[in-house]
């Protein structure tokens, strides 16, 4: 019951903390007649497991429109929305299609307000967005999934707290660990979602990140090659891209060398920065 609570709580991206106490016996039957007449809500714990552990569905197309881009002027918005009704993503599907190559430029990114809209220094995620579609466009075009999953899945609320805790040291895995959630708590099973939709199966993924390449080719997706994206290193976001190398895995020796920090080594059978290498 406790395991389920904490799931459920962090499915809604609320802090993954509750109350948990037994019903006494002399008060079982009263609450189970407030069951009944609908004053509380009784949930089996294990449908809450199976409902976290389900992904999220199949997706609704919901609606599409032209959005020209300063990086990419043919550009065409398609929005998904999750059987919750609840989370939205965006597919920006880049260029003619006709023009594409055989194995279509990818790139999957999870919402960042802070860094996408406002430019945030403490991270990346901005420049990689407009660099990942200047990218796609330079390729022929292909596309981009905007994917609603702000702060690795854990909200915005709870990444901003998050903030609060590495002010006070902690790294970015850490904070996110003492509030209560895992490492990464990011579902890319949406992602296979929105290119099966799209009828797109091979593609060349523009990611430093080796989880997404393991879970696009684990959904079925022909993942033929990966490209890096990289933003700018700074004074602010120096540690969370040190981090993200170090405890996530991410392929960023590169970036980090050119400032005189040494990344983790990549496997050989991955790519080096600014080249297409295939898998």
């Amino acid at each position: 019951v406790e395991r389920a609570a904490l799931r459920l709580l962090g499915r809604a991206q609320l802090v993954p903390a509750a109350l948990v106490c037994e019903v006494a016996s002399d008060r079982a039957a009263t609450v189970a007649a407030e069951v009944a007449s609908g004053e509380l809500l009784a949930v089996d714990a294990a449908e809450v497991m199976r409902l976290c552990e389900s992904g999220p569905g199949r997706l609704a197309r919901i609606s599409e429109a032209r959005v020209p881009l300063a990086e990419a002027e043919h550009s065409h918005f398609v929005l998904f929305r999750e059987a919750d009704g609840v989370h939205e993503h965006v597919a920006i599907v880049i260029g003619e299609r006709a023009n594409w190559q055989e194995d279509v430029p990818v790139r999957v990114h999870s919402s960042c307000l802070t860094g996408d809209l406002f430019g945030s220094l403490r991270c990346d995620c901005g420049e990689q967005l407009r660099r990942g579609v200047a990218a796609i466009h330079a390729l022929g075009g292909g596309v981009l999934l905007y994917l609603s999953q702000e702060g690795r899945g854990i909200g915005l609320a709870n990444k901003l707290r998050a903030y609060g805790l590495q002010d006070e040291g902690l790294d970015t895995i850490d904070a996110d660990q003492v509030i209560g959630f895992s490492k990464d708590e990011r579902d890319f099973r949406i992602a296979h979602e929105m290119l099966d939709e799209l009828g797109i199966d091979r593609i060349l993924l523009l990611t430093n990140n080796p989880s997404k390449v393991a879970a696009l080719q684990k959904a079925g997706i022909h993942v033929v090659g990966r490209r890096a994206i990289y933003g700018e290193v700074t004074a602010q976001n120096q540690r969370y891209l040190k981090t993200k190398a170090s405890r996530h895995g991410h392929w960023l020796n590169d970036l980090l060398d050119e400032q005189g920090e040494p990344g983790d080594d990549e496997p050989a059978c991955l790519p080096a920065a600014d080249a297409t290498h295939r898998a």
